[in-house]
């Protein structure tokens, strides 16, 4: 009896203990989700794994994980950044020439988080450090975890989209308006030169940013109740979900329209408006109406100069299930010239030198350098 009680004891120890590889790291579930802190449910993790599928697809190892507290590990690492460092080399995150990996690590007991990112994308860092501080740490500190986890990596898997942009931030608050000032033109005789085509570029800088100040405040103008004439407010993130159906929620989730709902606290009355963001990546769907149909492309048979190559572009709809599939037949390449051939090869010999070097070094060792954002809520 005592060895049976004993025993149901320490199952119970070892499974709300965290399960450790060899060296005291958080062994790999060999998915590219893993909820170790167990913060999300089911249809969140599938939603997390379907959002990194088009990168995944590419060959660009992203994960994610979560665990409770850095000290559950036996590792000599005493800060987000040594952790992510460490687990990133242990897992071999991205361990492929291109060294293209990123994994976004969250520890809600010790309320820090990292986006470690591989060498080969270093340049990502200006990037990472904004989706951590526009699309993570805002909902983590409205308590919203697992909704903080989805928009940052939505918005790191932009990165990796075709047509999309590295990132694309929320709305900012209402800059000071001004007036766009015309481009300088230099009187007849003054002749100009370089210095008019630099005024000229200035001025047309100019009109830029005066329409981009002209948006921002028609967007963030105060606006007045139709019904009874008093003053509304705009409501924040969190509570204008109340005001869209789930098609409006999921274009906000996909970042393709951002919603404002603006209220009267008057009579209650509100209103909606809608502000599509560019280069989102996604496009309409023509099933349910909405701007959430996602777009991936592979490449079934590559061109070459004697024959066309095939392409195959597939469009899902998160809204709805819309899911269709064609093959895009691609054009024959063009041949160069004798001139730009030789320059070709003799450029193409560099890579190839460049590319053997690279192998050599990657073949032991570390994959991340300890690049990447930090963040705690």
């Amino acid at each position: 009896m005592r060895a049976h009680v004993l025993g149901l004891i320490a199952s119970v120890l070892f499974a709300h203990s965290p399960v450790r590889a060899q060296g005291g790291w958080p062994a790999w579930n060999g998915n590219a989700v893993q909820d170790a802190a167990e913060i999300l449910t089911q249809t969140q993790e599938d939603s997390l794994r379907t959002l990194l599928a088009p990168a995944r697809s590419r060959g660009v190892d992203a994960r994610v994980v979560t665990i409770r507290s850095m000290s559950d590990y036996p590792v000599q690492a005493e800060s987000i950044e040594a952790f992510a460092h460490g687990l990133f080399d242990a897992w071999r995150v991205g361990d492929r020439p291109e060294r293209d990996g990123v994994l976004l690590l969250v520890a809600t007991d010790d309320r820090k988080l990292r986006i470690q990112l591989g060498d080969g994308v270093l340049r990502l860092e200006p990037e990472a450090r904004q989706v951590v501080d526009d699309s993570i740490l805002p909902y983590f500190r409205e308590g919203m975890r697992p909704r903080g986890i989805l928009r940052g990596t939505a918005a790191i898997v932009a990165w990796f989209t075709p047509g999309g942009v590295a990132y694309a931030p929320p709305p900012a608050p209402e800059p000071a308006y001004s007036q766009p000032q015309p481009a300088y033109t230099p009187p007849p005789g003054s002749g100009g030169g370089a210095a008019g085509v630099f005024l000229a570029l200035l001025g047309a800088g100019g009109l830029v940013a005066g329409g981009l100040g002209i948006s921002a405040h028609a967007r963030n103008r105060p606006r007045d109740c139709a019904q009874c004439g008093a003053h509304m407010a705009r409501l924040d993130e969190s509570s204008d979900d109340v005001y869209l159906d789930s098609g409006q929620k999921m274009e906000e989730y996909l970042q393709s329209i951002d919603y404002d709902v603006w209220k009267c606290g008057s009579c209650g009355n509100h209103t909606l408006h809608p502000y599509p963001r560019m280069f989102s990546g996604k496009s309409n769907c023509p099933s349910c109406r909405y701007r959430t149909v996602g777009t991936a492309r592979h490449v079934l048979e590559y061109a070459t100069y004697d024959s066309g190559g095939r392409e195959e572009v597939i469009r899902d709809c998160r809204q709805c299930g819309f899911h269709d599939r064609d093959v895009v037949y691609l054009p024959r390449k063009t041949r160069p010239s004798d001139s730009s051939s030789s320059s070709s090869s003799s450029s193409s010999s560099g890579s190839s030198f460049s590319s053997s070097s690279s192998s050599s070094s990657s073949s032991g060792g570390g994959f991340s350098s300890g690049g990447g954002a930090s963040g705690s809520w």
